[in-house]
């Protein structure tokens, strides 16, 4: 039942977090990051956040300074949003998912062109 809960809740913070950084925060180098995912511990004290940016591929440090410094405010607004007892801590985390998907495609049609070749 807590499993069930935990993926609930970080589904709830996805959500808030999302319209909290398009429609609150005012740093530009955040409101260039969307939320992918979001990662809960079983107690539900500690919620990862996965984070792409919109323009480019790739982390840039100046995001994820800024991520860090709105992340009190970020948190305020969640706890207003939504009525935790507690809530979690907020760490920040680059999703690479993609950038490795696309590495892997790149390979394989190399691979493909080589073959044909």
């Amino acid at each position: 039942m807590k499993i069930k809960r935990a993926l609930r809740v970080a589904e709830l913070i996805r959500r808030d977090l999302s319209q909290i950084i398009t429609t609150e925060v005012k740093d530009p180098f955040v409101k260039s990051i969307i939320i992918t995912h979001v990662k809960l511990s079983d107690d539900l004290k500690i919620a990862k956040i996965y984070y792409r940016l919109l323009k480019g591929n790739s982390v840039n440090e100046k995001n994820h300074a800024a991520l860090e410094r709105v992340s009190k405010y970020i948190r305020l607004e969640l706890a207003r949003r939504a009525e935790f007892r507690s809530v979690p801590e907020l760490k920040f985390f680059y999703d690479s998912g993609l950038d490795e998907a696309n590495r892997i495609d790149f390979l394989l049609e190399k691979l493909r062109k080589s073959q044909a070749e």
